[in-house]
């Protein structure tokens, strides 16, 4: 066993098999021989957790090629309609969509990660990286700044200390006072931007919302630096990402009563 970032005891088997299945995804298809040399396992340890995992029907094994198993989706699937947030975004989503043309997302927060968890598509939207599952920065990006904002300083200098601050383009925060600004004026404003901070051309503007329960999450729009320019980068999408958010949030309580 060992201890990990919050002083728990973990165990070594559990984090293998985290371990296996996190690889496993990354390489997509892959080898017994391909998936020992990424893990640094021996051939005959990793055969028998790989073994398991195809029985329990968490892999795939297709001749000599391993690959993620459907009954990972089930899991997935059940986590993402258990948020309080799934259900109600649905209506915002789609109209933000539909008020700028470009991409909407609902992101959560979990684990000092933003997890994108629903999406809407306008008839210009544009996705070059994220899907739905993938789990981003909250320092580079409109809508992790936007959860920032709705949480402790505390919270944020932790997720400073667990992931860093990395550069992805020359638009990237990289000093915490830097960010720390930024989520100060999020906390403001009620918005928050993504200059060409994780993608050199691309734009974002979120608000943050929050769950009755105390979850936290954000409402996004991005697309081109071309498109989100001007008063439309300044004013106008933001007015409609924060109006959104208001109204979830809104929702979110109303359901309550």
């Amino acid at each position: 066993m060992g201890d990990d970032e919050t002083g728990h005891r973990t165990v070594k088997t559990a984090e293998t098999t985290v371990r296996i299945l996190e690889t496993v995804s990354d390489l997509e298809r892959s080898s017994l021989t391909e998936l020992a040399d990424a893990l640094d396992m021996h051939r005959s340890t990793l055969h028998a957790h790989l073994s398991t995992l195809v029985e329990q029907e968490y892999l795939r094994k297709d001749d000599t090629q391993y690959t993620l198993g459907l009954r990972l989706f089930t899991h997935g699937a059940r986590a993402q309609r258990m948020s309080p947030f799934y259900g109600e975004a649905k209506q915002f989503l789609e109209q933000m969509a539909e008020r700028t043309d470009e991409i909407a997302w609902l992101v959560v927060e979990e684990h000092g990660r933003g997890v994108c968890l629903r999406k809407a598509k306008g008839e210009l939207a544009v996705q070059p990286y994220k899907q739905l599952g993938a789990r981003i920065s909250l320092h580079d990006t409109a809508a992790g700044k936007a959860i920032l904002s709705r949480l402790p300083r505390e919270r944020t200098q932790a997720v400073i200390d667990r992931y860093g601050l990395p550069e992805r383009t020359e638009n990237t925060i990289t000093s915490p006072e830097a960010l720390f600004r930024e989520v100060e004026s999020a906390r403001a404003e009620g918005v928050a931007f993504n200059d060409e901070e994780s993608i050199t051309g691309f734009r974002a503007v979120a608000s943050p919302v929050s769950s009755p329960d105390g979850r936290v999450g954000a409402l996004v729009v991005s697309g081109p630096k071309n498109r989100l320019r001007g008063e439309e980068f300044s004013e106008t999408v933001p007015e409609i990402v924060s109006g959104a958010a208001n109204a979830l949030e809104l929702e979110l309580s109303s359901a309550l009563e």
